[in-house]
């Protein structure tokens, strides 16, 4: 739906064509009162069309795609890596559970299950939890355990392997071209053992993989051999099958969204998902599509009865057709708050890495600090959107640094790099923020680091998103990482380099030519300032 409260939309999608389930996203979302209150009324409208209740789904993995803005601040999954702790990693799913259903929330839209073992990869990234398959696995069944133990479906995704692509599935189709062997060694495992453990759903991906279905361009959303053959038959799934989003740049570049969505039924989805942009009457093609299908017999009866059982059998083991209202008087109680607050600050603090410290710089001995933050923005049409300052200088000003704070553009132009060069001369020591410097696009902050360097200046670069941005400026003397800049994961690069905490992160994954996965300075307790 497009709005804080039911319209036009719900009315039409719910009242009339009876959909079984809906997604929010942060258009949707102010708060989690008005969260709650606003799930309640849909429910309301589901039950009186026809008294089935909603699935009702959100993208919550932590991170950089948070939908709650007053949920728990968790660290992504590639943090939850680094850390590499599975207690932790269930807990952080118990929390996200918890708070989804208390606003209602009955399915989330994770873990992600990608291994992510591409640094060129465009849109998973951090949100994997790393490029090796066994700690991929033991990070996301333990996320799994938590989320399900909280009463809410996790999905894990993008089945049967997003890791990697160098393609954003948002905009056109990527290919995984590995063999069988292959995909069985890396991408398929972490599926295989989440549907041995219990997971009850699985997404999708729009991404091809000839080594399972060779027909060209058939992304597997809409493959019968990966969905029923490989998934149902070979793996023996059992759950939901969701697909992507089937708005996105994968489908529609290839496909009307109405036939796809007919293709991904045929294929073996139980669940068609739109949402992601924000125009409902995608969502009443496909309606329409499936409906005339089913009607002219295109799908027949008996791949719709499967469907639909399992579709009730999952919002029966929910509970909702006992109870489906929630209360908004106590949820504001229930979402965020100090418990929530400590979880996330563990979190962040055992997953900041220090990679590289040739110079002893880290912690720091100096308290004049010149700050140099990216002006951060969503790069890929799952991230949160919206442009945003970090909060870097305030969490460093927290821990009793004198900070100057400099933000320039993702792309820095020379403009901007002579302006900070001239402040970094006064200056003892320069902390240099990048935010997905490894991609071409970026390539302004890895030319403002050296043309720092060139001046004589000393330097720390920190990573607050994907730790690949080492590999261009690998002349950087201190390097650490911390796979997001949620506040949590702020205070807790501040602690370290002020000494207060020392760097318990390892990398989670490699970078490439430089350091292997599972690298990270640990160990000392440094002295505080």
């Amino acid at each position: 739906i497009e709005g804080f409260e039911p319209g036009i939309d719900a009315r039409t999608l719910i009242g009339e064509h009876k959909v079984g389930g809906v997604i929010l996203f942060s258009r949707n979302i102010q708060n989690a009162t008005q969260t709650a209150e606003l799930i309640n009324e849909l429910q309301a409208m589901a039950v009186a069309r026809g008294g089935v209740p909603l699935l009702v789904a959100v993208d919550q993995e932590g991170g950089t795609v948070m939908r709650v803005p007053d949920a728990t601040l968790v660290p992504g999954n590639m943090a939850l890596g680094a850390a590499g702790d599975a207690g932790l990693a269930y807990r952080v799913g118990l929390r996200i559970g918890e708070e989804l259903r208390a606003m209602g929330f009955n399915v989330n839209f994770a873990p992600v299950l990608d291994v992510n073992n591409n640094p060129q990869n465009p849109v998973i990234g951090v949100r994997s939890f790393g490029e090796e398959p066994e700690l991929v696995t033991e990070l996301g069944l333990a996320m799994i355990r938590g989320l399900q133990e909280a009463g809410v479906l996790a999905t894990a995704k993008h089945f049967p392997g997003h890791g990697d692509t160098a393609v954003d599935s948002h905009i056109d189709l990527p290919a995984v071209p590995h063999d069988r062997a292959r995909l069985d060694q890396v991408e398929l495992a972490p599926f295989r053992a989440a549907i041995q453990s219990g997971v009850a759903g699985i997404m999708s991906a729009h991404v091809t993989f000839p080594a399972i279905d060779p027909t060209p361009g058939l992304p597997a959303t809409l493959s019968k051999p990966v969905l029923t053959g490989l998934l149902r038959e070979e793996l023996g799934f059992e759950g939901l099958i969701f697909t992507d989003a089937m708005e996105m740049g994968a489908i529609t570049s290839r496909y009307g969204i109405g036939r796809a969505a007919v293709m991904a039924v045929l294929a073996g989805a139980d669940v068609v998902l739109v949402g992601w942009p924000s125009d409902w009457r995608m969502a009443l093609e496909v309606v329409t599509a499936l409906q005339e299908a089913a009607e002219s017999g295109v799908i027949p009866e008996e791949r719709i009865d499967a469907s639909v059982a399992r579709i009730l059998a999952a919002k029966k083991r929910l509970g909702l057709f006992d109870a489906h209202q929630v209360a908004p008087a106590s949820v504001a109680a229930r979402v965020g708050g100090e418990k929530g607050d400590a979880l996330a600050l563990e979190a962040a603090r055992k997953s900041v890495t220090l990679v590289k410290d040739e110079k002893g710089l880290v912690p720091l001995s100096t308290r004049r600090l010149l700050v140099v933050t990216p002006q951060v923005r969503g790069l890929t049409g799952i991230d949160n959107p919206g442009a945003t300052e970090t909060a870097l200088g305030m969490a460093l000003a927290g821990q009793g640094f004198e900070v100057e704070e400099v933000t320039v553009s993702l792309n820095p132009d020379p403009g901007e790099r002579r302006a900070v060069v001239e402040k970094a001369q006064r200056a003892e020591v320069v902390l240099l923020g990048t935010y997905n410097a490894w991609q071409s696009r970026h390539a302004g902050q890895a030319q403002l680091a050296r043309e720092l360097l060139a001046r004589g200046v000393d330097v720390i670069a920190v990573a607050l998103r994907d730790p690949y941005d080492y590999a261009q400026m690998p002349e950087i003397p201190a390097y650490l990482a911390t796979y997001g800049l949620t506040p949590p994961q702020l205070q807790a690069l501040a602690e370290v380099l002020a000494g207060r905490t020392s760097p318990q992160g390892r990398l989670p994954v490699s970078i490439p030519e430089h350091f292997p996965a599972g690298s990270g300075i640990t160990g000392q307790k440094p002295p505080k300032l």
